[in-house]
């Protein structure tokens, strides 16, 4: 698949998958286009779906100024792809960084938007947050990338997943970086954590008009539940969905597939059209 050069000045490897009208799908923090594999599925028998690497991750450009990372620069990267590939509206679906990515999409490029998907999501990083980010840094920052790894995985897994499942918690981690052709690097990394740090946009979510679904989990302890609630009450006529249960963690996409998958699918038909 092609890598393709944008106007804001990186270069962005992306792909497609199936027929219909165009989704486009942003991942989270220092994940690249392969962590939707087991979720491409659920979307190509009826979408045009489109997956890519933000800048920082996979074979895109990375910066090497982490200050120059935020998520309204990533929005503006995803706008010019789908200029790019030719795609005047797109539905978008966004999880934890890449929510927050669809965010800034919604709110300063909102013609290019059917629909938005906002799955573990935050409005503003407030100081809880902060101090959180600042704990993923640390490592990065020391160029201990596996201790990184390790810190990251028993935040977005739950204590279920991570007891029950052991060998598959281990192949995510190889196939996050050990097994991986274009592992994260130090500097993407740090991009990525200072977009995360710098969120705001609680304030503007107002001014999105696309319908708009989120997502949060009971078991999510890395975006807690009441920073959903919080998105949920300020984007007019949005739907929020909570998953519960022991797997219902910050990546229920993959400990809860099923039901992320008919929900996130459920609400693209309901809007097929718009």
């Amino acid at each position: 698949m092609p890598t393709v050069d944008l106007p804001t000045g990186v270069s962005i490897y992306y792909e497609t998958h199936g027929e219909g009208e165009p989704l486009l799908l942003v991942m989270g923090t220092g994940g690249d286009h392969a962590f939707w594999q087991p979720t491409l599925p659920a979307y190509v028998d009826g979408f045009h779906t489109i997956v890519y690497d933000n800048r920082g991750t996979g074979q895109s450009t990375c910066p090497t100024d982490p200050t120059s990372y935020s998520m309204r620069v990533l929005a503006d990267d995803a706008a010019a792809l789908l200029v790019e590939l030719g795609i005047e509206r797109a539905h978008i679906s966004g999880l934890s960084l890449g929510s927050t990515v669809c965010q800034e999409i919604a709110i300063n490029h909102p013609d290019k938007v059917r629909t938005a998907q906002l799955h573990c999501t935050w409005g503003h990083t407030d100081a809880w947050l902060a101090r959180l980010f600042d704990a993923m840094t640390y490592p990065v920052e020391r160029d201990d990338i596996a201790a990184f790894v390790n810190q990251v995985f028993m935040m977005v897994l739950s204590p279920s997943y991570l007891a029950e499942k052991p060998d598959e918690v281990a192949a995510i981690e190889r196939a996050y970086l050990l097994e991986n052709p274009h592992p994260p690097s130090r500097e993407g990394l740090l991009g990525h954590l200072h977009a995360d740090r710098t969120h705001d946009a609680l304030d503007r979510l107002a001014r999105i008009t696309a319908p708009t679904l989120i997502t949060t989990g009971e078991m999510d302890w890395q975006i807690p539940i009441r920073y959903g609630r919080a998105v949920h009450e300020r984007i007019p006529g949005s739907r929020l969905h909570i998953f519960s249960g022991p797997y219902s963690s910050h990546m229920a996409f993959t400990e809860m597939a099923d039901e992320f998958n008919r929900v996130s699918r459920a609400f693209l038909d309901e809007h097929l059209g718009v």
